[in-house]
């Protein structure tokens, strides 16, 4: 099994770093569009967490939210009312607090099958979380967290998650991560 500083985990520049940016804000916009309301920011930043250093997991989940909060607004037509931009902002927090949750799960495993696997879990938990908490203090509707929805929202993001590995592996392969302090194919 990989241990987390092997291949594909880490970029080898900042170039590449900010381009995984890039790609996790430009999949916010395809996932905001094709989920609307389900965008899976816990894949979004649990993925964030694992391949990126920390500075940048938290630009690219802030350029996730900020991609998302805009789809929504200027593409998908989300109402201007004061409860929908609440539940932008608690959204925004939710995906900070499972980027969080995703970065203490990390210093927990060394295998990287179960880091990606704790991180994600912990994202997904503290996500949802702040987003129940969320409903103490503004409208929601009764079965926002039945089972059927909460096991929906898993799925989504654990589909997003499985693509954007997927996505960074083919990257990888592509010469732009590192295995043991060389670029994979690099040429000495």
């Amino acid at each position: 099994m990989l241990a987390r500083d092997q291949l594909p985990l880490r970029p080898i520049a900042a170039g590449f770093a900010a381009l995984w940016v890039a790609v996790i804000a430009g999949a916010s916009v395809g996932l905001s569009l094709l989920f609307a309301c389900v965008t899976p920011f816990v894949a979004l930043a649990a993925v964030s967490a694992v391949v990126l250093p920390r500075r940048m997991a938290v630009t690219a989940v802030l350029l996730a939210w900020l991609a998302n909060q805009s789809v929504g607004y200027l593409v998908l037509g989300y109402p201007q009312t004061w409860d929908s931009y609440a539940w932008g902002l608690a959204i925004g927090i939710a995906a900070f607090a499972a980027l969080a949750a995703a970065l203490a799960a990390l210093r927990l495993t060394a295998d990287l099958t179960l880091t990606m696997a704790g991180a994600f879990l912990a994202g997904f938990v503290a996500y949802e979380g702040v987003l129940y908490a969320a409903t103490a203090v503004l409208p929601s509707g009764e079965g926002a967290f039945s089972l059927s929805v909460v096991a929906e929202v898993l799925a989504i993001n654990a589909l997003a998650a499985a693509g954007l590995i997927c996505l960074h592996a083919a990257a990888a392969v592509g010469r732009g991560f590192v295995v043991g302090g060389r670029m994979v194919g690099q040429v000495r």
